[in-house]
């Protein structure tokens, strides 16, 4: 865009004499007025229009001057320029009648600018008028634009039109299309041989735009917005009973009121969230406004809330507390037991229990000789406190079935554990002889036999027996005073040299993986 000074007065007077106005090129001029440009006005399409026409005093006259494209000779001038918004150092200016030319097409414009202080500028080139056909939208817009969910249809209609250069008649569009965006899906309509479009939809929950595009023509919009009702959920019940982690319904109905009546609402969204907005069930309602939410039953004392929602259709959001009364469960796994050679069960494994407080740690441990029936109590563990591994050992017999009981209480459920079968052959020294008295200096002898169960009691050959000697004055402490080897009808015998008074006493102890340690009765002896 070129900027030229000169006078006014001369350019309009060479404009009477010739009947057009032609804008010479002069010298160019530091500063003057600017604008963002000059152009046909977006929706009065036969005017033009200034944007932005900014100078440092204020602008008493605005004149322009159309030309062709690359051509300065005239075709026509325009001086009926008026204020559209702003002031007179910086607005916006548009003509008050429409420019009417011979012929249609793109013209380049000039702009002649007149100031309060005297300064008058040429503005060369300062914009286009396209001078052509334009398509737009007229009348678009929508029948209800609150609907409620009461009747959620809303109709969009409008009317495709065409400005006529020359004429500037506007005329429908027949047959075109128009694409209809209601924000969810986008319709494609024809126009009618009026120019008219029409649509129905069903609005969306939240605040969306409505929009028609057609071709060139510029888009048109306009905003559909639900009006929300008063809205309220009522449960079936509210109080809930169960063991932990099992499922339940939570039923009931989602209403809301309009004109003073309440009806069921359908299509709502129900949640049941826990007190950290966790989700933990959820549903839709029916025509009935009717659902049924299944959720878990929470740990003991765990708040549940069940909300409702549908968008912006209702203009509160009900909710209803939900009240668990849960009972935990227990679960006793990884049980293990092994019985050691001295005849001491150690039995282990983990005691969970879920869904409410752990109401006691303590664990029975029982016996049967079949795994089936005739259970009863060996022995107790009990657990340290918040800690779910056990592992202890307690005197058993040679051979047994085992479990672990939890008792449980009213507000968790008892659980037994595994049935496990631990064993061992027993073995027993029998017919074990000692001397009452010895004489101080003589040698001791001592003989017993060794049986073994399998199943029947019989001779167990060929193992070795201990021989121990505890002191009477000091009684905990036992010394190895002979080992031998069991003959073949089981039968063992030692000799000693005496060690003062105190008890004598036999021992297998070197047994098998599969034997038990068999120890015999202590027999006290006098030295005299």
């Amino acid at each position: 865009m070129q900027r030229t000074t000169r006078s006014l007065s001369l350019a309009l007077a060479a404009s009477v004499a010739l009947g057009v106005l032609a804008v010479p090129g002069t010298a160019l001029a530091a500063g003057g007025p600017t604008l963002r440009s000059v152009s046909g006005d977006a929706t009065e399409f036969g005017r033009l229009f200034v944007d932005d026409l900014a100078a440092d005093s204020d602008i008493t006259g605005v004149t322009a001057v159309l030309h062709p494209t690359g051509d300065d000779t005239a075709v026509a001038t325009v001086q009926d320029f008026t204020l559209a918004s702003g002031d007179r150092r910086k607005g916006d200016w548009i003509t008050a009648d429409d420019v009417r030319l011979a012929t249609a097409g793109t013209y380049a414009v000039d702009l002649l600018l007149k100031e309060a202080d005297g300064d008058e500028t040429t503005l060369k080139n300062a914009g286009t008028y396209a001078y052509t056909a334009k398509r737009y939208l007229d009348g678009f817009g929508v029948d209800r634009p609150h609907p409620t969910i009461d009747d959620m249809k809303v109709t969009a209609s409008g009317r495709l039109m065409e400005w006529q250069p020359v004429t500037h008649a506007r005329t429908p569009v027949t047959d075109a299309s128009v694409i209809l965006d209601n924000g969810s899906y986008r319709e494609y309509l024809r126009t009618d041989a009026d120019g008219r479009f029409s649509h129905w939809f069903i609005a969306d929950r939240r605040p969306a735009l409505v929009r028609a595009f057609a071709g060139t023509a510029p888009a048109q919009s306009v905003e559909v917005t639900p009006q929300g009702l008063p809205a309220r959920v009522t449960l079936d019940k509210s109080d809930f009973s169960g063991v932990y982690d099992t499922k339940v319904a939570v039923t009931g109905t989602v209403e809301y009121e309009i004109d003073g009546t309440w009806k069921p609402a359908e299509f709502a969204d129900v949640r049941i969230e826990n007190a950290a907005g966790l989700y933990q069930g959820s549903a839709v309602t029916d025509e009935h406004g009717r659902f049924s939410a299944e959720t878990a039953v929470p740990f003991a004392g765990e708040q549940r809330v069940l909300n409702v929602g549908y968008g912006d259709w209702f203009s509160n959001r009900p909710a209803a507390p939900l009240t668990f009364h849960t009972t935990g469960v227990s679960r006793i796994g990884q049980f293990g037991a092994e019985l050691g050679l001295d005849s001491r069960l150690t039995v282990s494994g983990l005691l969970d229990v879920d869904g409410a407080p752990r109401p006691h740690n303590a664990l029975d441990i029982q016996i049967s000789p079949n795994g089936r029936d005739g259970w009863k109590k060996l022995g107790t563990v009990t657990l340290t406190k918040g800690d779910s591994y056990f592992r202890t050992a307690i005197p058993a017999p040679a051979s047994g079935y085992y479990r672990a009981v939890y008792s449980g209480s009213a507000t968790v459920k008892g659980t037994v554990g595994p049935v496990v079968r631990a064993s061992r052959i027993a073995t027993l020294i029998t017919s074990f002889k000692v001397p009452a008295t010895v004489k101080k200096g003589a040698k001791i002898a001592v003989s017993g036999r060794l049986t073994h169960a399998v199943p029947n009691w019989r001779s167990y050959a060929g193992q070795p027996v201990y021989v121990y000697f505890s002191p009477k004055n000091k009684p905990q402490q036992s010394f190895q005073v002979a080992v031998v080897k069991t003959a073949a009808d089981g039968m063992f015998r030692a000799s000693f040299k005496e060690r003062g008074d105190g008890w004598i006493f036999a021992s297998h102890i070197h047994s098998d993986p599969k034997h038990l340690w068999a120890k015999s009765p202590r027999i006290l002896v006098d030295v005299r």
